[in-house]
């Protein structure tokens, strides 16, 4: 394995600690920020696209916009199960949701547009069926196990992808950029150690976070190939980053 592939695989793990680091600081929101911007597969998609072409991270990154609506489905269904069973049966039922809603959509016709309507229609169902939390909670501890298993299931997913990629095409590789890694290890530590209402904070930050994500997604999708690797990526970092805080500020007025 050369140099260059070992530090392209420590960036991911990289941006998930500093991402870890700053939601220890600011709370569980903040924390769901950034568990739903791009931190992990943004970077995987620029490997993508310098070494398998722009057509190839753009087709890739369609896909990943469309399975926004896997990862929607994802913390509906982790969060009601999680209200009445513990971590693991909602753990289980968030992923087989996600599999299925990422099943269907592998199987459409799909254009930029189209799924984009998918990711914001499945972004906006979970706002509107989110639980919401009736008290204050406390900022998250972030145990030395989570952080670990956050490191490691990123450096894994980047490694996946980076191999499976010129195997499986680019539809396989955009799908797994959609798996929730960090939906699958904040949540279950955050309902064990916080109770119910931080989770409820943590998942309504999440889908903060993937209106980041889905507009970074569509931007690639669409701009990838007349704009060129990067222009696009830096107008898919700067529209993320511009969707967040436009998102946050329209739900922090709407908030009771």
């Amino acid at each position: 394995m050369s140099v260059e592939t070992l530090l392209r695989l420590a960036l991911v793990p990289m941006a998930v600690w500093i991402a870890s680091l700053a939601a220890r600081r600011w709370g569980h929101a903040i924390s769901g920020y950034l568990g739903g911007l791009p931190m992990i597969g943004g970077p995987i998609t620029l490997f993508l696209a310098i070494d398998l072409g722009a057509a190839f991270a753009a087709r890739s990154a369609l896909f990943t916009l469309a399975a926004i609506v896997g990862q929607a489905a994802h913390l509906l269904t982790f969060a009601h199960v999680g209200r009445r069973a513990r971590w693991p049966v909602a753990l289980l039922s968030g992923w087989t949701a996600f599999a299925i809603a990422s099943f269907a959509v592998s199987r459409l016709p799909l254009s930029p547009l189209v799924a984009l309507a998918l990711a914001a229609g499945g972004l906006m169902a979970a706002w509107r069926w989110l639980p919401r939390e009736r008290e204050r909670t406390v900022a998250p501890r972030i145990p030395p196990m989570e952080l670990r298993l956050r490191l490691l299931a990123a450096l894994a997913l980047a490694a996946l992808i980076l191999w499976s990629a010129p195997i499986f095409g680019p539809v396989v590789s955009g799908i797994l950029l959609s798996v929730p890694i960090t939906g699958t290890i904040m949540p279950p530590f955050t309902l064990a150690l916080y109770g119910q209402d931080a989770l409820a904070r943590l998942l309504r930050g999440f889908v903060v976070g993937l209106s980041g994500f889905t507009t970074f997604f569509a931007t690639l999708s669409m701009a990838l190939v007349p704009w060129g690797i990067t222009l696009a990526f830096l107008a898919a970092l700067a529209l993320a980053l511009a969707a967040v805080f436009v998102v946050d500020r329209a739900s922090r007025r709407r908030k009771p």
